[in-house]
């Protein structure tokens, strides 16, 4: 399956890439949509929440992993109302992706 991910910091989107790669999943990073079922966003990366929205606008069939510092409630709460289908800290994201595939599908 293959999952996009879009996330500016090379080293947690390095880190969970490779888990997911690990684990079995084919990984984009980018903006690449075609063939994916699930997309992890990082909030705090440069144009995340607008990616998020365009997501949700263009392609609402793609379940999509919000995440950003859990302290960042505002953000988290924007997400949801943007439409993202799981909204997480970034531990959660970098600690254990494969979970969060699995359980937003």
């Amino acid at each position: 399956m293959k999952v996009l991910l879009f996330d500016r910091n090379m080293i947690t989107s390095s880190k969970i890439a490779s888990t997911l790669k690990s684990a079995g999943f084919e990984v984009v990073v980018g903006k690449e949509f075609q063939e994916v079922k699930v997309a992890l966003v990082n909030l705090e990366s440069p144009g995340g929440e607008e990616f998020l929205k365009e997501i949700k606008e263009n392609h609402p069939e793609i379940k999509v992993v919000a995440y950003c510092g859990h302290k960042n409630t505002q953000m988290q709460k924007r997400a949801k109302d943007l439409g993202a289908d799981m909204v997480v800290p970034n531990s959660k994201a970098v600690l254990d992706p494969v979970s969060l595939v699995k359980e937003v599908l």
